[in-house]
């Protein structure tokens, strides 16, 4: 199979075809309506969410920052709510980084928890831009942080005279109190920071003084948190992401012997329980950035959190291109035992790469088809997945996390340096994106990684057996080739990713010979061994996916 780098000229294909191949097996058309995620009577959790960094993406107003009525004008290429076309991404759901009022270009530094950031619009934008997400049958999350604010919000400002009933909101100690570290360090820096005005007092900052610790022992504190997860559920948002989900009783900030995990899955599930009492089918999913022993057992109270172990096993497993003894579905297995055994009724997240880490495509040195192969592994396996904006044109970063958050390139720039497309934002540079193809030209050819993209979306989305089926490890016996069922109620299907750059013939387990080859990433040089009603043998190309199906896909 013919590779290339996502800097230079994308191989030639047939999308138009391959892009309907697997709706001709008996489907008629892609379903991209969302699912309410909460559903239990059939087990239905259907979508693909998009991770989307306000500033980076639209600009509405010239600006060079990104705003809600920028996203709004690019919805469209999101999901454009029509059913029968194939030109849009079909994402089914967005989660927004931080919008509020912020002393930062990031925003986790909360100022004010019932606003949004003016440089990204207007209340009355935001509600409009839901509105019309509702149009297109998208749901909106919004990025929560529970664990701290900044130091600029009347809350703080309020809490740091003793005195103050806002003082317990904060994780305020004085140098006496003995059941603290008051010389904890955490990443590099102190975590407990006196107080200017009041000194000999000190509060938290597992993330920097800027970002004081909340204390949610505090009653009225949950209270009102409570009173803003409303706010913005009375607004239409479906909704949370939570930020340093782990975090919130930290050992570094809590007194010695506490059981910092138990208490914070009781306020998750206290949130999260309440959050449902206003609607049934809130979604709340969790960063609990730990490995999968640990973060599973958060699982008792958010329900869904993000598979941080997944990533890196992907990563590792393309760039040696050799999967052992079918590692990464045996190690997918694995956690989804331990996932099961905190929550029976657990939703993964998945996702390769955040806003808080390398981006992929560099980590596969812009190789388009390793990206491919990557986006296959975690598109197919449980759950409802998580794109970041610009994955899906390859969009690349450095280890600075300014970096990890350039703004998304959509038609390149002209002679002059101007970008082409009036929404284009430009408040950062990217040295990392300077090659990278943009949305326009991708969108032309069949075989660039955007069009990858939109047709697995689609796969998953579309069938009950991905997007509500559970998983089982399933081995060809080819080191190459990493393999697993994936089954629901209503249908089985055999997913088959390549993970090296040669091809890969593979003895289908007999189990799977009936099943009728149903999705092909790479149609042109798949070559199936035997008949329609029984497949003995598939020769796999490189970085290619293949789905065999027990039904009509």
């Amino acid at each position: 199979m013919k590779k290339s780098l996502l800097y230079k000229s994308y191989a030639a294909g047939l999308f138009s075809a391959l892009a309907l191949s697997f709706l001709s097996c008996g489907s008629t058309s892609v379903a991209k309506g969302v699912e309410p995620l909460s559903r239990r009577a059939n087990g239905a959790r259907q979508g693909v969410y998009y991770s989307l960094f306000v500033r980076s993406f639209a600009d509405s107003n010239g600006d060079g920052i990104g705003d809600f009525n920028g996203i709004t004008a690019k919805l469209d290429y999101l999901n454009d709510g029509d059913d029968s076309t194939t030109n849009d991404l079909g994402i089914t759901g967005i989660w927004l980084l931080p919008i509020y009022p912020t002393q930062t270009y990031h925003g986790y530094d909360v100022d004010d928890y019932y606003g949004v950031n003016p440089e990204y619009g207007t209340m009355e934008d935001f509600e409009r831009l839901i509105q019309e997400c509702k149009k297109r049958g998208i749901s909106v999350i919004l990025d929560m942080t529970c664990n701290h604010s900044s130091t600029f919000t009347d809350w703080f400002t309020a809490s740091r005279d003793p005195s103050d009933p806002h003082h317990d909101w904060y994780r305020w100690i004085t140098a006496e109190d003995k059941k603290y570290n008051i010389n904890q360090q955490m990443w590099g820096h102190k975590v407990w920071n006196e107080d200017r005005k009041f000194k000999g007092n000190y509060y938290a900052g597992l993330f920097g003084p800027h970002m004081p610790d909340y204390n949610l022992d505090s009653p009225a504190l949950r209270e009102e948190f409570k009173k803003v997860m409303k706010f913005w559920l009375d607004k239409g948002v479906a909704g949370f992401r939570y930020d340093a989900a782990g975090h919130i009783y930290n050992s570094a900030k809590t007194p010695a012997g506490t059981n910092s995990t138990e208490q914070a899955i009781a306020w998750w599930k206290e949130i999260t329980d309440y959050n449902k009492s206003i609607n049934p089918d809130t979604y709340n999913v969790g960063e609990v950035w730990e490995n999968n022993t640990i973060r599973s057992q958060y699982l008792a109270g958010l329900g869904s959190d993000f598979h941080f172990d997944m990533g890196t096993r992907i990563i590792d497993t393309i760039r040696y291109g050799d999967d052992g003894n079918n590692t990464f579905a045996n190690g997918m297995q694995a956690d989804y035992k331990r996932m099961a055994q905190s929550n029976p009724d657990y939703l993964d997240a998945p996702f390769l790469s955040n806003h808080d880490q390398p981006r992929a495509a560099g980590l596969l040195k812009g190789d388009v088809e390793m990206c491919k192969a990557a986006a296959s592994l975690y598109m197919f396996t449980e759950g409802i997945p998580f794109v970041y904006y610009g994955e899906e044109i390859g969009m690349r970063s450095g280890t600075d996390d300014p970096s990890k958050r350039t703004p998304m390139l959509w038609k390149g720039t002209n002679s002059d340096g101007k970008p082409k497309d009036r929404l284009q934002t430009s408040w950062s540079e990217s040295r990392y994106n300077v090659k990278t193809i943009p949305v326009s030209e991708q969108e032309k050819d069949p075989e660039s990684l955007l069009q990858h993209y939109k047709k697995i979306i689609r796969v998953k989305t579309a069938h009950p057996a991905l997007y509500e089926g559970k998983f089982t490890a399933v081995g060809t016996g080819s080191d190459k080739v990493s393999s697993w069922q994936m089954k629901s109620a209503e249908e089985t299907a055999f997913v088959m990713v390549n993970v090296s750059g040669e091809d890969v013939n593979v003895e289908i387990p007999k189990d799977y010979q009936g099943f009728k080859a149903a999705f092909e990433s790479y149609a042109e040089g798949t070559v199936i061994t035997g008949n329609e009603a029984s497949i003995s043998a598939i020769t796999i190309p490189a970085y290619s996916t293949v789905i065999l199906s027990s039904g009509e896909f």
